[in-house]
């Protein structure tokens, strides 16, 4: 499978303000090939995405929506799915 589209992944450090675990400024983790499609990215099965994260293809940056979920084919995992949402500037 093609994946075009070139995936930074930002992941909470720290806390925030508050003390609130996992909630502090996002640093990048990570990169991945992957593609956008509709309120979803897919990516190879395995790939360090969390819930929480944000993901930036291009010069959106996109929040994770809940935990990546493996797509199977009868034998073995073929894709990740990530449901993500647009951030609002």
């Amino acid at each position: 499978m093609r994946f075009p589209d070139a995936v930074t992944v930002l992941r909470p450090t720290g806390a925030d303000e508050y003390g609130n675990p996992g909630t502090g400024p996002h640093a990048p983790a990570g990169t991945f090939a992957g593609f956008l499609s509709g309120d979803a990215v897919y990516a190879a099965p395995g790939v360090d995405v969390q819930r929480g994260d944000r993901l930036v293809i291009g010069a959106d940056t996109y929040d994770v929506e809940g935990d990546p979920r493996d797509l199977r084919s009868p034998s073995r995992p073929v894709m990740t799915r990530v449901a993500v949402r647009l951030r609002r500037r």
